[in-house]
């Protein structure tokens, strides 16, 4: 008469053990609490000592159609951070995973941070090599996620670039608007980076920051096992490191 009663409340048992232990699991072996940077990289002494304008002084010719500056892939990062959370619990955290597979080219005046309008600025993340700290993490955000197997890549091509001050020193970081388009997921759609940037002699820096929904690129949020879900938005970051050929 009795059994049926004890296996509801073993089952009860049983379901409120595998949640602590989850929970537990997600606590002190997922959970992270990454910040987003907040300053361009600093300009790297050996690249601006190798260069023909700090070693020459001089301002090299400019070359048809505009300096090419070409991402230095193993000195940049591409990133994103989604804020992660336990069920309905307040145990909130920020999930960073990131890649140096970045590569891509800006064609800039010659005069300082403004593109060059006869030549397609660009860069495009390899999407396959974007890991976190956690194996779980990864697999859900490369197979259900962003769809890898399908969308290995991402591509942003820059149409604009608005607040570029040529009275700020070299080397001094100062902040500008960067407008294009990114390709994700087999989405096209417009975005606006806010940029942090630096330029000495032939090198620049930058640290460019956007948010979205995931829905506006039609990704299903990540889902891990049921117990960590992420809010309906991501940022990404990307830190480049770009020097004039």
């Amino acid at each position: 008469m009795f059994a049926l009663p004890r296996l509801l409340i073993g089952g009860v048992v049983a379901i409120i053990v595998v949640a602590a232990i989850g929970a537990g699991s997600w606590w002190f072996f997922i959970r992270e609490d990454n910040e987003l940077a907040t300053n361009a990289p600093d300009i790297p002494s050996d690249l601006v000592s190798a260069s023909p304008t700090a070693s020459s002084g001089e301002t090299p010719a400019e070359s048809s159609g505009g300096q090419a500056c070409t991402i230095i892939s193993e000195r940049s990062e591409a990133a994103y951070f989604a804020a992660e959370q336990l069920a309905s619990l307040p145990l909130p955290s920020t999930a960073k995973g990131s890649t140096t597979d970045i590569a891509g080219t800006f064609f800039l005046t010659e005069d300082g941070l403004d593109l060059d309008a006869e030549q397609a600025s660009s860069f495009m993340v390899d999407l396959t090599t974007i890991t976190s700290d956690k194996e779980m993490r990864d697999r859900r955000v490369q197979s259900d996620a962003l769809q890898t197997n399908e969308f290995p890549t991402a591509t942003f091509t820059a149409t604009s670039v608005t607040g570029y001050d040529p009275s700020i020193p070299d080397g001094e970081e100062q902040t500008l608007t960067l407008t294009g388009m990114m390709d994700l997921h087999g989405v096209q759609k417009e975005i606006t980076w806010e940029v942090k940037a630096r330029r000495e002699g032939d090198v620049i820096t930058a640290l460019a920051t956007v948010n979205f929904l995931y829905a506006d690129f039609n990704i299903t949020p990540p889902n891990i096992g049921g117990f960590v879900s992420v809010e309906d938005d991501v940022t990404l970051q990307v830190q480049i490191v770009a020097q004039r050929a």
